[in-house]
């Protein structure tokens, strides 16, 4: 029935011309601000004869912003003058990561980049100059989360990201300043300390409202008994019983990068020298494994490398023990509401935070460490002391070896059923009256929607 009540239009490239670079994120964002500001400008000259169920709907009253888009809708406000609202579609507790904390932390690494104009030649090279000199072993400290040092929130050293964060994370605090009302898609009960701290997060106050995540509660498609996943799956639950996969699968936008390649192939060893069987799902375009280690897996009955999943059908097969993943809160709550523990490799945003959350604070899995690179290559924060980070192939094959040891005992039995508790916690939060669901009915009558 939403699809009745929902209209996407699309960017209006005769009139705002062609982004320069598909591949830069910051020139798409600009492009996306110009195509914005026109269908705006053209929208609010419409007349309100757009039917939906009988009724007609007027002009645009309200623009609801993901904070990742960086206020582009202010860039415009002269031109529509509607009120804004901020929408988030992670965890609160990350948001600060990215802002800082007025009470707890107000400076972050990327304060330092702010002053680079990204509009120079050289914003690239000079954003990743000035984060690795600046990144460092300053603890950081967010309102629900353990300590950490600065450089484990970027545990993987992805070249873009310093740049886009420069030039995002000032947009994001501007569009912080102008929003007097904020939407995430967490769930209040998972992380209430973080959550609560919001209000007390920047300089002026905000209205929180935590709507619970996107995720869904039943598979969107059904099992298909034919495809070799399930098949794989069905074969290993007869053969070796319930929770013997480990569902590997890192998303669609990430992938160990190329240099990580060893320590990646060393990690999944280890799970079949641990006696278990996987399914690696090859979703990225980035996704490059090396095709006769495939095939000997392949062969030997190990694994399977589908293109695609059925994430949500795989994860609710009992054969599934652990799901190893880069962490994304989309991938994450979905193992969650399925009670499926995780281990987790994160990246980048959101993903070391949700780590934290999931793994430390909750104990629903494990974070790998030894396989970070970049400046977290170096020591991590762990319960007022530092854990060295070898990096080796090695000290991964061990790592990884020690986990999964963990995961077939009494530690990995506890994490199965906080993951079922979380996840039921979870899933209240977006039934009928549950803390998701009034805190949408509350977000309607505040904003005039109900």
């Amino acid at each position: 029935m939403y699809s009745k009540r929902i209209r996407v239009v699309t960017a209006l490239t005769e009139e705002a011309g062609l982004p320069m670079s598909a591949d830069n994120i910051m020139a798409l964002l600009n492009h996306m601000e110009t195509c914005f500001k026109i269908w705006i400008s053209s929208e609010l000259k419409q007349a309100s004869v757009i039917q939906v169920e009988g009724h007609p709907v007027g002009v645009p009253s309200l623009v609801i912003e993901d904070l990742f888009n960086g206020g582009m809708s202010l860039e415009c406000k002269e031109v529509h003058n509607i009120p804004v609202a901020g929408w988030w579609i992670t965890p609160a507790s990350s948001l600060m990561t990215f802002t800082g904390h007025e009470e707890t932390s107000k400076k972050t690494v990327y304060d330092a980049l702010a002053h680079i104009d990204a509009s120079q030649e050289d914003f690239f090279t000079e954003a990743n100059k000035l984060y690795l000199q600046n990144v460092s072993d300053r603890l950081v400290s967010i309102p629900g989360l353990p300590a950490v040092y600065e450089w484990e929130l970027n545990p993987q050293s992805v070249s873009f990201i310093p740049p886009f964060m420069a030039y995002l994370i000032p947009r994001v605090s501007n569009l912080l300043k102008h929003v007097a009302t904020l939407i995430l898609c967490t769930t209040f009960e998972m992380e209430p300390i973080s959550s609560s701290s919001l209000s007390s997060a920047f300089n002026s106050p905000i209205e929180s409202f935590f709507v619970g995540p996107s995720v869904d509660l039943s598979p969107p498609h059904q099992p298909d008994p034919e495809s070799p996943v399930t098949q794989f799956l069905d074969r290993a639950y007869n053969e070796k019983g319930a929770h013997s996969v480990v569902y590997v699968a890192f998303g669609t936008a990430f992938f160990p990068l190329p240099e990580s390649m060893t320590h990646l192939m060393a990690a999944v060893d280890e799970i079949v020298n641990s006696g278990f069987r996987f399914v690696f799902a090859l979703s990225s375009a980035n996704a490059k494994l090396d095709k006769s280690w495939m095939d000997a897996h392949i062969e030997a009955g190990n694994a399977v490398f589908p293109e695609w999943t059925n994430q949500t059908a795989v994860l609710e097969h009992p054969a599934i023990h652990y799901f190893l993943s880069h962490g994304g809160w989309n991938s994450s709550t979905e193992a969650l509401v399925r009670g499926v523990p995780m281990i987790f490799w994160p990246f980048i945003g959101d993903q070391p935070t949700n780590s934290m959350l999931i793994a430390t604070i909750h104990d629903c899995g494990f974070e790998l460490l030894q396989v970070r690179t970049g400046p977290a290559k170096s020591k991590a924060y762990r319960s007022d002391s530092a854990t060295k980070i070898v990096g080796t192939d090695d000290a991964v094959r061990e790592e990884m070896k020690r986990i999964l040891e963990l995961s077939n005992g009494t530690r990995g039995a506890h994490q199965r059923a906080n993951a079922r508790a979380l996840g039921k916690v979870i899933t209240d939060s977006l039934v009928r009256e549950g803390s998701g669901e009034v805190a949408l009915r509350k977000l309607g009558n505040v904003l005039g929607l109900a």
